[in-house]
């Protein structure tokens, strides 16, 4: 696969929203050794509800390399993010299939 043909899909995905797409843009700056760079596309990722994202960032507060703060402001985004999508139909699906789980 070309690497960059692939990151610069990802780059293009993650500007038009797709969180999926700013996690792995994420990702590929942690690789890269881009750890601030690769905080701020996961927190706008945790922003849209990607919660492999907030991990991301609980594994860089937990090595080191990020502020207590910064992963306070995660949770909160997350949270928030949460609030916004959460209705009775939701919980309901989530509560019938593990498939329909957004939390």
């Amino acid at each position: 696969m070309d690497e960059e043909k692939a990151e610069h899909y990802y780059e293009i995905a993650a500007i038009r929203g797709d969180s999926q797409a700013r996690h792995n843009v994420g990702c590929m700056e942690r690789d890269e050794g881009n750890v601030d760079r690769a905080l701020k596309h996961w927190m706008i990722a945790v922003s849209s509800g990607h919660s492999n994202s907030l991990t991301r960032i609980k594994e860089l507060y937990t090595n080191g390399d990020a502020t207590k703060d910064d992963y306070a402001k995660a949770l909160r985004a997350y949270q928030s993010y949460l609030s916004e999508v959460k209705s009775s139909q939701r919980d309901k699906a989530a509560a019938a299939s593990e498939m329909y789980r957004y939390y």
